[in-house]
């Protein structure tokens, strides 16, 4: 979860993220499935995020290298997302018996 660099408008995220981080991050190595939300407001609460990304990778280790490889440098340089906001979950799921 994280919100946006100041200045930066949603529109101008929607495009940097579907024209370049959705293309190039699901077809990065180690990458299983990728999805990204905007965060709406419930009952007059502003969400303290405003997106919300689900990065579904094969362990911490292939992620760290993505953001390291070349080929997901552009996706790095152009990230509009304030760095200071970033709340970072690990987990795995609880499959159903």
């Amino acid at each position: 979860m994280y919100n946006l660099k100041q200045g930066v408008s949603m529109e101008a995220y929607k495009k940097y993220s579907r024209d370049l981080d959705q293309v190039v991050t699901p077809k990065q190595p180690g990458v299983r499935s990728f999805k990204i939300y905007e965060i709406k407001s419930t009952e007059n609460e502003k969400p303290k995020y405003q997106i919300f990304e689900i990065i579904d990778v094969e362990s911490w280790d292939a992620w760290q290298k993505v953001l390291k490889s070349d080929a997901f440098k552009q996706v790095v340089d152009e990230w509009p997302g304030d760095p200071d906001t970033v709340q970072l979950v690990m987990g795995d799921r609880i499959e159903p018996a």
